[in-house]
């Protein structure tokens, strides 16, 4: 009981320290979120490698390395971000866009991974397919520039971004 009342009490420290933190410095608060759910995804990521061997189907590997790869695009929004200064050009465009490319990444996954769960995977496969998405995705972006314009300075959110939006959820 009195464990739990120290993880009570932590977490609302945390939840005050974010809240406060998002006032003062929003660009400290979201890196931080964004830190934090890279993190996860690369725990995600960790966690069902590791247990391959042990998994009766292969839903859970096939997730595990999708999350790797969305974790990978969210560490890319998060340096991309306005204000960040890390890459010169693209302003809140470029963050927007990676934030989408990982969201349709993290959803179709979801949506393929139910169909996975009987078969074999064969991981290096998984990977090599993901790469290539993730290269031609990236490459739309940087290289081609291609990939639909999600956020206009002075403006705003795109029609773009909002109707992704609504087809990842």
């Amino acid at each position: 009981f009195a464990k739990s009342r120290v993880l009570i009490g932590a977490s609302i420290m945390i939840f005050m320290g974010l809240y406060l933190t998002s006032k003062i410095n929003f660009l400290l608060f979201h890196s931080l979120a964004e830190v934090f759910s890279i993190l996860v995804a690369f725990a995600i990521f960790i966690f069902f490698w590791n247990a391959r061997h042990f998994l009766d189907n292969t839903y859970y590997l096939f997730i595990g390395i999708a999350f790797a790869f969305v974790g990978g695009i969210d560490l890319l929004h998060t340096l991309a971000y306005s204000g960040m200064g890390v890459f010169a050009e693209g302003g809140s465009n470029l963050g927007a866009q990676l934030w989408i490319i990982a969201r349709f990444l993290g959803a179709s996954s979801f949506l393929i991974a139910p169909l996975l769960i009987k078969r074999k995977l064969i991981a290096w496969r998984v990977f090599t397919i993901y790469s290539v998405l993730l290269v031609l995705a990236l490459a739309t972006i940087f290289y081609w520039q291609k990939f639909p314009v999600t956020f206009i300075d002075g403006v705003g959110l795109t029609p773009f971004k909002n109707i992704s939006e609504f087809i990842i959820v």
